[in-house]
Parts: C-alpha cells; structure tokens; sequence
C-alpha cells in the first residue's frame, strides 16, 4: 500500500514538473517522453531524457534510449537473402547521427571487411569492418556533415540491405552494443547474452530422419562394461562387492596412483609389503611385465604396452598389475568404471581385463585463445579425459583474439592481450570479438596466472595427462603483436618523460620483443577476416621474444611436469603478409634463397629456438607447408623424427608426413572438429566449414588402421582403401609406425560459456577415445560389407552403453553434455513411437506444451492428442534437450 502511494505521489510531481517546463512545440513531445518514464519508472529507473533545441535525443541519453528499445532481428523479406532489421520498440526517434551499432558475425560480410567500408545506399547506413568478425553500423552522413540517415520512428523498421549469407543461428553473436563519441557503450537489452532472433537456416533433419538415424535394439543393460572398449575381457557370472573394509596396497613405484584409488574409495590405502599371497579385501597394485601376455591377444603389432595393464577381479581380492605407473592409472579407471553401476552400486563382476592403447598419442585441444574458459574447467576436463584414458591436452593458449598465459617479464601479453572491450584503437585491450560486450568485469581475470597454470599442471601428472601449450605463430599472433607494440609505446613515453628531467640514452628496451615492422604497409585479411596477425620474421625482435616466451613456459613447468613438447603453430599465414615490409625487403636482397620462403626460415629459427631447451617441437600440417611445397621434403629438416604434425586437412598430408619420417597425429577437421554442429540444424551450435555436422556416430565411424594402410594394395585397391579412410588423395602409407595417434580439437569461436564447453565436448569426446584407445575388429576387416557390418553393430554396442551407463557418470562429475534430441515417427496405425541415439537416455513427452512432462516407455507408443512435444531429460531432471513439436514435423 504504502508502494502504491509513494509511486502516485512520484507520477503527481514528475507531471507539474513537465507541465510547468514545456510548452508549445515541447507539448508535442510530452505525450511520447511521459509513456517512457512511466516504463522507466517500472523498472525503477527513473530520469529525465535530455534533447537538443529541436526536441531530439542527444547525449548519453541517446545511448541509453537506443539500448533499451532497439531491436535486432534477422529477416528474410524476400527471396533468398537474410538481412539484419533494426526496429524501434520506443517511443521516441532515433535521429540519424551520434551513434553507431557494435556487433560481431561470422564468416558474412566478406565484402565489407575486404573494402575496410562500405555505403549500403538503400538503408542509408556505413558498415565497417574493425577486425576480424567485429563490425559497426552508422547513420550515413552527407559530404557537408548532415545526416542521411532518415530519423528512425517509433515502431518502424529498417533493413540493412547486405546479406551476410547466414548458415545457423551461431553465426550471429550476443551483446550488440551501442556508443558515441565520448560516450559510454551500451549493450542492446534484446541482445543481452543472447543472439539476435533468427529461423532461416540450411535445411535440417526432420524428426521422421533423427529417427531411422536412431534406429537401434534396445536391450535395457550396458553392452559395454568399459569405456574405451578393453583388449581383452572375460566375465564371469559372479558378482561381489566393495565396501568400507577394504584397502589399497601398493607398490611403492605407484604410492601416486593408490592414494588417488584410496581417496576415490574413501578406504585406507597403504604399501605394500611383499607378502606372497594376496590380502583378503584388499586392492593391489602390482609390477608386472605384461609382453607375452599381450601377444595372444594383439590384433596390431603397435600396441602401447607400458601404458597396458591387467585387472582381475576374484572373489575377496582386487589385482591391478601394469609395467609403469601409467599403466596401473589406466587399470584404476577401468576398476571405477565397474564400480559406477548406478543398478548395483559397488558391486563388481568377477572379470579379468588385460588392455593396452592401439596409439601412444590420445589428445584433445581446446581453444582457450578465442573465449576463455577457467582453470576449474580445465581441471574438470583433465579428470574427464582420464576416465577415458586419454593421455595429452593441448592447450591452445594463444591467437589472434586473446593471450591466455602469464608471462612475468612481458605483462603486457595479459594486460591487453587477455583483455577485452570499446577500444577501437586497442590501447588497453583488445576488441570485443565473439559477442564479448563493450566491458570485461575486472574481478573476471581471462587468463591463466601462473599459479593457475601450476595447478593445471599438478592435476594433470597426477592424471597421467601430458600439458602441451601452443603459442600460435608467426599467423594467429595478433593478441601478441598488438600487446608489444602498446609495449613499444608505453616505454617510449617513460623515456621521453625521464629525458625531460635531464639526459637519458635510449637503450633499446622499447624494441625488444617488438614483433611488427612500424613501415610495413602490407595490407591483407587471414582467417576470420583478421587483420595485422603476422609476427615479422624478418625482426631479430622476433627470435628474442620467442626465446622469452620459451624460457618461461620451460620455467614454469620446472618441478610440476616438466614441459616436454611446445606447440607453435605455424598454420594459416595469409597471403599479402609482409610484401611491403621493407625489414623483410632488405632481409631477402641479403639473402635472396628467401624469396618467397620466409615462412620455412622462421619455422626452422623457432624449431632451433625451442630445440635449445630440450623441447621437442610440434606443429599443425601447413606449419611446415603443404604438399607439394619446398617445406615439405624432410630434407629441409634435420630431425624429421623430432617434429610431431598435426595433419588437419583432407588431404594425403598424413601419410606424405609419415613417410617422410614425421610423427603424425591425425586430427582430421572433416571427423574430428568438435566446433562443428551435432546435427545439420540451424538451432545447433558450431561451425560449417568442414563438413555440416559431427555427431558421435560420425567420430566413432572414423576408420584408421595403420594395419589396414600398409597392406591396402593386397586387400583393397587404392582407391577404396583412400575412401575408406576417408581421403581424397593417397600415396599409400608405407611408415605406419610414424602414426602415433588421433586428437579431437574444440576451436573456440563459437564457445560463450562454461556450459556450452561442455555441450560441444561431451559426449562426442567418448566416441573419439573409443577409436584413440581401440582397434575394432572391423577396422581391419577384408572387405568394406564386413567392415560396415561390425561397425554397424559395434555402434550400437557402443551407444547402448552410453545411454544406460556413460552419460549418468557425465552426470555425476558435473558435465553439462548435450542431451541427445529424440526422433520421432507416426506409426501406421496413427500413434508416436519415440527413440533417443543413446538407448536408455530417459525419453520423455508432454501433452501441454511443456508445462508438465512424462516419461515414455518404449513399446508404448503414444495416441496423438493434445499439444504433443518430445525432449530427452537428464537423469537427474534438472535439463532436458531441445524441445521437438509434434505440429512442426
């Protein structure tokens, strides 16, 4: 009561205040500003808007009122084009000067970015291009200065007649912002952490299609009892279980690995002390010499046997034995794998495993550079590799968007580089890509402490997981080359400062890790549309700056895991880069052999560099050049065997690296980019450039025998063996030792949160360490039917264990997977059957539009009344995937 009183006495005294200072042509105006401070006072906001003689919004105000009624919207008025329409939700014009539109879109307005700028007539607006995927809009003004622009009515719209040739709703960006000169930006309310509205999207599965894609028996039990799938397994019918009584005992070679099975058991972990016959209730981990044991049993001569290991379970005693520490840890998660029995919890088939890894390199990259994600996370995710056995994170921490790595001696790297907001000029950050927003809250630190990274560190060793760190050069480097040259500028200016209380020689501080030639005039656009991303290899500023940032990785990793491999890159350098760099044009008249292979001279600089401190040095494919290239004979490198390549392309790079004695990991885009959608649906997150979706069939269907490459003259042609393993061209691999493994990669452009980290990584990352630890039968089978054939049915195997088992321990480390969306069909005789992509995921409907749910049972299908929708619930309730309507398929 006392609310509704104070409020009307507010209204009373705002009204003679506005009636006593306008009159006359201010009237007019009175009724829209009066309807506006009403709605600011609901949201208790309330103030004045401030105008100009002729009653227009200016100012902060101006702003203000555009971040609060503009609305952003995707559109297709007519024909095939999708365009952006901006409409006033106010009540109050929108003049046509004093404010531009701040947004980020990806991979559209090719055009624009190419001309810097560019006058879209018929919507009477600029659009320019910043940097890489970060654009602006403004009103168009004429030679004289006066606006173009025709004011923006309330309830009108315009539409911005370039087509940014949209693909899915990922491709758009949230946190629109607005600002002026000297004023503070803005984000737009309708795009606050939130896309702009969009629905025209490529075509998409129809329900009916998820469905048969679907497809499998549901036999209501895990197929699988371990993930990744072991050598060898034999079960018997018997079962007993583990409680508070037992113990582990271990050798004193693995006092790491039993105090982390103890602590996981919350049961007493001691040494062992060499008794002859085994404890009673008691774990051992033991020493043992596994080689022959794995000769039975091996389909490939390439096992990993010192991370193998042999697990039997009898009737009151627990046996873990393995030939290094490696090996027992992987021993110890396929133990807690049985034990997660959400039927029986710890309760344990009596069961004798022996195990090891058809690849020593099992990795996953993630792309910290290009949206942050924080060291909670990534501890997270290195607990989830290790349940999975994979073995090596690759921790993209720098690109063009972001450094993530402190460097004590270069704070610059963090105070811009890892630094994001309005500042066009990028004096004390970066530009707000990846719908970032106009402001970073200070108390959210983007970047990896060296304490931080320490404890990265920690958690991996004691998870068997190799930290590599890429620092991305001399392409995608143009977080660094921009941090070094405020550097640059900012030691200038102490100078000049010190030189005006006396004399001060200028020693050269300013230019010693400076990466960029101030006299370069090269103009050229790289991935993503990015601007100025080139280190100049021509400075020996360079070299020094890559010897600090090596020293200090090497120093940090010192005492915690020592770092054995640093990645640098080497991909993507644009054409154009440094052809008007008169450094480089004098570098090449010295040395005219560098013409036009300035790339290899930098590559073999770094590589001596990192090699200097007993690093060994890995590099994505087209680091070291492509096939065909000069760089790519071995000959230019005198330690093929020392230089580990990821290939990523669809091409024969793999094998042409492998042949010429490089270590490969393959990390093909096309199967094992998990940037790209789920499924080919405008509403799923990712990237289309590789192929349109990867989902867990997808990767788990990647079929790499190096068994199979070497002999695919005898038992298949050529050409089916290159399709089968899914290349366009193929040499033959004739060194399949020199394949050493497989990584997923999760790029970052399109990672916004925690969350949907998470979404994009899991479950996928279990189909991809299903094929990094395990060699199918299928995979080396004599012919394609047979290899579709087991396949086939490995798959669903393999995806029966997920939906029963796999994903509830997602659940319970805390991992916000995907849940997978249901497929559906109409039955003859009228009524709905369900079915999920992991049978045992909880399939559930509603009759109500969602307002409440039930869970469906497979074998009763559903009569079609109501308003039916269909979603895929977690275990526990809290989520549920996207919802499907029955009136919409």
């Amino acid at each position: 009561m006392m609310k509704r009183r104070i409020r009307q006495m507010l209204h009373c005294r705002v009204r003679r205040v506005l009636v006593v200072l306008l009159s006359g042509l201010a009237v007019a105006v009175l009724a829209k500003t009066f309807l506006s401070v009403n709605q600011l006072l609901g949201v208790n906001n309330y103030r004045f808007f401030q105008f100009d003689q002729s009653g227009t919004l200016r100012g902060q105000d101006l702003i203000d009122y555009i971040a609060s009624n503009l609305l952003v919207e995707y559109v297709k008025p007519d024909g095939d084009d999708v365009f952006i329409a901006l409409t006033n939700n106010g009540t109050m014009e929108i003049p046509g000067e004093n404010w531009s539109l701040f947004f980020n879109h990806a991979d559209g307005f090719s055009d624009v970015a190419r001309r810097r700028w560019k006058v879209i007539e018929k919507s009477r607006v600029v659009m320019r291009h910043h940097n890489a995927w970060f654009f602006s809009l403004e009103p168009l003004m004429t030679d004289s200065g006066n606006a173009s622009f025709t004011p923006l009515k309330p309830n009108q719209t315009i539409i911005v007649h370039e087509s940014p040739g949209l693909k899915s709703k990922s491709y758009t960006f949230p946190n629109w912002y607005v600002s002026g000169p000297g004023l503070e930006p803005k984000i737009l309310l309708s795009t606050y952490r939130k896309r702009p509205h969009t629905d025209f999207y490529l075509e998409k599965w129809s329900a009916n299609d998820r469905y048969n894609r679907n497809n499998v028996i549901n036999i209501k039990r895990p197929a699988k009892s371990v993930i990744p799938t072991p050598l060898h397994l034999k079960k018997l019918d018997d079962k007993m279980k583990v409680d508070k009584n037992w113990r582990v005992a271990y050798n004193r070679d693995f006092q790491t690995e039993g105090k982390f099975l103890a602590a996981k058991l919350r049961i007493l972990a001691v040494e062992d002390i060499g008794l002859t016959e085994p404890l009673l209730k008691t774990i051992h981990l033991a020493v043992e010499h596994l080689g022959s044991d794995f000769a039975q049993f091996s389909r490939s001569k390439r096992l990993q046997v010192d991370e193998g290991y042999k697990l039997k379970v009898a009737a009151n005693t627990i046996r873990i034995c393995g030939m290094t520490s490696h090996g027992i840890f992987n021993g110890i998660q396929s133990l807690l794998s049985l034990l997660e029995n959400h039927e029986e919890e710890d309760t344990l088939p009596l069961i004798e495993i022996l195990d090891a890894p058809r690849f020593s390199y099992r990795g996953l990259m993630y792309d910290a550079a290009r949206n942050f994600v924080d060291k909670d996370e990534i501890l997270t995710t290195i607990s989830l590799m290790a349940m999975y056995k994979l073995n090596k994170l690759h921790l993209h921490l720098t690109d063009d968007q972001g450094w993530r790595i402190e460097i004590p001696m270069l704070p610059e790297l963090t105070e811009i580089g890892a630094r994001r907001g309005h500042d066009l000029n990028e004096e004390r950050s970066l530009l707000p890509y990846f719908g970032f927003g106009p402001m970073q809250d200070p108390k959210k630190r983007q970047y990896y402490s060296v304490d931080d990274y320490k404890e990265i560190l920690r958690h991996a060793a004691i998870h068997h997981v190799e930290v590599i760190p890429e620092i991305d050069m001399p392409a995608h480097a143009h977080a660094a080359v921009q941090s070094m040259r405020m550097r640059y500028f900012r030691i200038k200016q102490q100078q000049q400062q010190q030189q005006q209380g006396g004399s001060v020689e200028e020693d050269g501080a300013e230019s010693k890790f400076l990466l960029h030639d101030f006299n370069d005039t090269s103009w050229y656009l790289g991935v993503n549309e990015q601007m100025d991303t080139v280190m100049n290899p021509c400075m020996e500023s360079t070299y020094t700056f890559v010897k600090e940032i090596v020293r200090s990785l090497v120093s940090i990793h010192q005492d915690v895991q020592t770092l054995k491999t640093l990645h640098v890159g080497g991909d993507e350098v644009p054409r154009g880069a440094l052809v008007k760099s008169p450094v480089c044009n004098a570098l090449t008249k010295r040395m005219p052999e560098l013409t036009g292979n300035l790339k290899l001279y930098f590559m073999k600089r770094i590589i001596s560099i990192v090699n200097e401190f007993e690093v060994r040095v890995q590099t994505w494919e087209d680091g070291l050049g492509r096939s065909g290239d000069a760089a790519f004979n071995a000959s230019e490198w005198r330690n093929a065997a020392g230089i580990t390549v990821n290939a990523w392309e669809l091409t024969d790079a793999a094998y042409n690296f492998a042949n010429k004695g490089f270590q490969v990991v393959l990390t093909h885009a096309h199967r094992l980019y998990l940037d790209h959608p789920y499924e080919p649906d405008g509403e799923e997150n990712g990237l289309y450039w590789a192929t349109r979706y990867i989902d867990s069939r997808y990767i788990f269907q990647f079929a790499f025998s190096a068994d199979l490459g070497s002999r695919m003259n005898s038992t298949f042609s050529l050409s089916e063996g290159c399709r089968v393993l899914g290349l366009k061209h193929c040499n033959g691999l004739q060194s399949p030792e020199n394949i050493i493994g497989m990584q997923a990669s999760l790029w970052g452009e399109m990672i916004q949160s925690n969350d949907a980290f998470e979404y994009m990584l899991c479950p996928r990352l279990l189909a991809f360490a299903e094929r990094a630890w395990h060699l199918a039968d299928w995979e080396t089978a004599s012919s394609e039917k047979e290899m579709r054939d087991g396949r086939e049915e490995d798959w669903t195997e393999f995806a029966k264990a997920l939906g029963h088992k796999e994903l509830r321990r997602l659940e319970r480390l805390g991992i916000r997977y995907r849940l997978p969306v249901p497929g559906f069909r109409i039955a003859e005789n009228s009524v709905v059957e369900m079915n999920s992509e992991f049978p045992g995921s909880l399939l559930q409907y509603s009759r109500d539009g969602g307002k409440t749910w039930n869970t469906y049972t497979e074998g009763n299908p559903l009569e079609i009344s109501g308003n039916l929708s269909f979603s895929v619930a977690s275990y526990d309730l809290q989520r549920r995937s996207r919802i499907i309507d029955l009136a919409s398929h």
